[in-house]
C-alpha cells in the first residue's frame, strides 16, 4: 500500500463530517478557554457556577462531552456572556460542500476515517497539551516492566 501525504490525508479527512463537527468544539472549548483566563476563573469556580465537577469542566475543556446547545447555553450563562451562533460563507463552505460520504462511514473504514478526523481536526499544540498531562513513565519504572 501506498504511503500517503498529510496532505492527501487532510483533505480526505475534510470530507467527513466529523472533522467540521471536531473544529467546531475545538473552537468553542478555546472560546471558553480565553474567556476563563479574561476573566481570571479557575476551572473550579466554573464547576460551583454551572453546579458540576471541576472534573465535568475539564471533560469539557478537553472536548470530550456530547456537546449540545443546551450545554453551550449553561456555560455561556455560566460564564455571563452571550452564545452566539451564525453560519458564514467563504472557503470552509467549499470544503464542506465536498462532503461525499455519509455521516457513518461503512463499518469496514469506520475506525480509519476516525483516527484521520481526529489527527487532523486537532493542532499541534493541543496535542502537545494532551501529551503533557499524560504521566510519564521514569526509565527505573519502565526497566520494572
Amino acid at each position: 500500500m501506498k504511503a500517503r501525504s498529510f496532505s492527501d490525508l487532510y483533505r480526505e479527512a475534510e470530507r467527513h463530517q466529523d472533522y467540521w463537527v471536531a473544529g467546531v468544539i475545538l473552537e468553542f472549548t478555546e472560546s471558553v478557554v480565553r474567556e476563563m483566563a479574561r476573566q481570571r476563573l479557575t476551572r473550579t469556580v466554573l464547576a460551583e457556577r454551572l453546579g458540576a465537577t471541576p472534573a465535568y469542566v475539564t471533560k469539557i475543556l478537553r472536548g470530550r462531552v456530547n456537546f449540545t446547545l443546551a450545554t453551550m447555553v449553561r456555560l455561556s450563562l455560566a460564564l455571563g456572556t452571550d452564545l452566539q451562533i451564525r453560519l458564514r460563507g467563504g472557503s470552509r463552505r467549499q470544503a464542506a460542500q465536498a462532503i461525499s460520504e455519509p455521516t457513518r462511514p461503512p463499518a469496514s473504514r469506520a475506525g480509519r476515517s476516525a483516527k484521520i478526523v481526529a489527527t487532523a481536526a486537532r493542532p499541534a499544540a493541543l496535542q502537545a497539551r494532551h501529551r503533557a498531562a499524560k504521566p510519564r513513565q521514569t526509565l527505573a519504572a519502565r526497566a520494572r516492566t
